[in-house]
């Protein structure tokens, strides 16, 4: 939908989930993010559960990499 300047409408409650989904990219603290939007942050899980399991994902797909490339060169002994 557009408004009448030919931009794209946007919602109060799309800017909201704009803002955590973007926040959530970037790796911010759920806890951080949750107190700006007036939630906890269990509602935070629930309600962006699905960014939070693509953040795993590419999270298992770096460590794999890193084990492929180098292997575990350093940590604990």
């Amino acid at each position: 939908m557009l408004n009448d300047n030919g931009e794209p409408k946007i919602t109060f409650h799309g800017l909201r989930h704009t803002y955590a989904t973007i926040l959530l990219n970037s790796w911010q603290n759920v806890k951080i993010i949750a107190e700006r939007l007036g939630n906890t942050p269990a509602m935070i899980y629930e309600i962006y559960g699905h960014v939070m399991k693509e953040l795993e994902e590419q999270s298992m797909e770096v460590f794999s990499r890193s084990l492929a490339i180098g292997g575990a060169i350093t940590g604990a002994n």
